[in-house]
This record gives structure tokens, C-alpha cells and sequence, in this order.
């Protein structure tokens, strides 16, 4: 049976299977990102590693624009559902930037950086 991957899910047969996700989530500051749009600190928005992302002709245009992800942090279990707006072109597979907002639902900024969870779900 083949399998097929598409917006985070994996097919096989007629059956999805999502993907769950596992790095370090570190913030930044957005601003005009991948997807097009400008974001602000306040914002519950992610910006997702290359390999998550993918390539595109056209980023703007890429399938993960505006998905949804639920973060969830490995150590507080605290969770937070942002909007993937960006690329994050330092991090690692399945490693994430988020806005300070979405940061601090998770963890206090002055840590920096947490592990995490996330998988990608309905908006």
C-alpha cells in the first residue's frame, strides 16, 4: 500500500493518519512573512522549519499557508493553537518560532526556548 502526505496528514488507503511533530519552539518577532501577510507580536501565528513548509514556486502560495497547529509544551503541558504565517529557515525539523504572544501561552520568554509538540488541526 502506498502512502501520501498532505497537509500534515499521511494516507493510506482511504484512511488519514495526522502527523504529530517534535522540536524546539523558540520566538520572534513577525512581520511580512512567507505566506505573504504581515503579523504582529500579538498574534497567535507560528513560523514553521523548511522541511515542514516545503518548496514552493510561489511560498505565498504554499499548502501550509494558514493551517492551524495545536503547540503543546513538553515539560508544563500547557498548549496554545497558532496559524502558520511563515518559514523558519534556522530551525530544525520539527522545530518552530513562535510570536512572543503564542510563546508566553506556553512558557516565560525569559527560558528562551522549550521542547515541544504540535500537530497540525482544524482552524
Amino acid at each position: 500500500m502506498v502512502a501520501r502526505f498532505l497537509f500534515g496528514l499521511v494516507f493510506v488507503g482511504m484512511c488519514a493518519v495526522a502527523l504529530s511533530f517534535q522540536g524546539k519552539a523558540t520566538f520572534y518577532t513577525p512581520a511580512m512573512g512567507a505566506c505573504g501577510k504581515v503579523n504582529h507580536e500579538d498574534e497567535m501565528v507560528v513560523a514553521v522549519s523548511k522541511a515542514q513548509y516545503g518548496v514552493h514556486s510561489n511560498p505565498n502560495n504554499a499548502p501550509v499557508c494558514s493551517k492551524c497547529a495545536l503547540v503543546k509544551a513538553v515539560e508544563s503541558g500547557e498548549q496554545v493553537k497558532v496559524k502558520v504565517v511563515d518559514q523558519c529557515n534556522g530551525c530544525a525539523s520539527g522545530a518552530i518560532d513562535l510570536s512572543p504572544a503564542a510563546f508566553e501561552k506556553l512558557a516565560d520568554k525569559d527560558l528562551g526556548h522549550i521542547e515541544v509538540t504540535w500537530n497540525y488541526v482544524k482552524c
